[in-house]
């Protein structure tokens, strides 16, 4: 008997589908996964997505999509990422026709959308998933497709059709419910994580490099660069810093664990590790994601008393500096305040897995 095809497709979430994955191979169920996705991080870049250097370790078998983009901030790729659109709905098509998948779960973006709505007309079940707190462009039209469409937090069921929407919470690697179970945390702040997502953020890297004295004077940094601005770091020399550029996801697993507090950007799939832990952060969001989804979900990690937002626009080292030290001098308060949250991803990858069985 042949096992099923499950397609996977998206130009990010990463470590949800490697979650989705895990529990996949927990059950033991025999399914071929494919992934539609991007190669590269961004419209000319060089640097590999988190998805194409780590999905085969697990046994997925990776597509290649240039499928374009509408991007929400203009720069110099904007006018060739909508070229490539065209391009991009053609071998969509191949690619979905070639694999011929028994169900599509798409994480969103533009090879999502592109994915969804080729499976939708072949006849191919379609879900989809929601990661933010809102809801992102692609996932909006690729819900027109779907049978089922799997949302992370409540806030997202305005922007979809109810009687198709379920909450499931969003999936979260193994290593991170694992670490949640046994981590002890420090009565006091050891060390500080500073990432920008998988990919970096130099705005967060300049803020941070004028104060790294400052704070290596009394704690440990671990620092996630991003591959880009790794160069920048490279003239630090301390045994209490460690800077990379980007790491797979159980390895990144381990770092938020190790590390006290974080200052971070808010992209749902890093909030959600961040809740799991109870990390007290600083958040920085990107300002200019699709419906303000950075925003939300940030918000959504300070209802919980586990984080303080500092907007992009106020973003200085002086005023960085400042937002540690109180975070700092507030960490015991805070893990006292927040000892009893319990967060709504933990059994997010069965609840997905549930839905991929009952329709596939």
């Amino acid at each position: 008997m042949q096992p099923k095809k499950l397609l996977l497709a998206g130009s990010h979430a990463g470590s949800t589908a490697i979650a989705v994955i895990e529990e996949i191979k927990k059950r033991k169920l025999d399914y071929e996964i494919h992934w539609i996705g991007k190669q590269f991080a961004s419209e000319g870049s060089s640097f590999e997505t988190l998805e194409y250097k780590n999905l085969s370790k697990y046994g997925v078998i990776f597509h290649h999509l240039e499928s374009g983009k509408i991007q929400t901030k203009f720069t110099k790729y904007t006018i060739p990422a909508l070229l490539k659109i065209p391009v991009g709905l053609f071998n969509g098509y191949k690619l979905v026709k070639e694999i011929k998948p028994d169900l599509i779960l798409s994480f969103g973006s533009a090879a999502g959308a592109v994915s969804a709505f080729w499976s939708n007309i072949m006849g191919i079940p379609v879900l989809i998933h929601e990661q933010t707190a809102t809801a992102g462009r692609a996932n909006i039209i690729s819900s027109y497709f779907a049978k089922k469409i799997l949302i992370s937090r409540d806030t997202s069921i305005p922007f979809f059709n109810k009687n198709k929407t379920n909450l499931v919470g969003n999936p979260t690697n193994s290593v991170i419910i694992k670490n949640a179970i046994y981590q002890k945390r420090n009565s006091r702040v050891k060390s500080i994580l500073v990432t920008g997502g998988s990919r970096g953020s130099t705005w967060i890297n300049d803020a941070i490099k004028p104060i790294l004295p400052r704070l290596l004077e009394k704690y440990f940094v671990i620092h996630q660069t991003g591959d880009a601005d790794i160069h920048k770091f490279s003239d630090i020399k301390n045994p209490k810093y460690f800077t990379f550029g980007q790491t797979d996801p159980a390895n990144m697993a381990e770092v938020i664990t190790k590390s006290d507090i974080v200052i971070s950007r808010s992209g749902a799939n890093t909030i959600t590790e961040l809740i799991v832990l109870k990390k007290p952060s600083i958040l920085i969001p990107i300002s200019w994601t699709y419906n303000d989804e950075a925003t939300e979900n940030a918000k959504y990690m300070e209802g919980l008393g586990l984080a303080k937002i500092l907007p992009q626009k106020e973003l200085s080292p002086q005023r960085l500096l400042t937002e540690i030290e109180i975070l700092i001098e507030d960490y015991p308060k805070i893990l006292k305040q927040t000892e009893d949250i319990v967060s709504p991803d933990i059994h997010a990858s069965e609840n997905v897995v549930d839905v991929v069985e009952e329709n596939i």
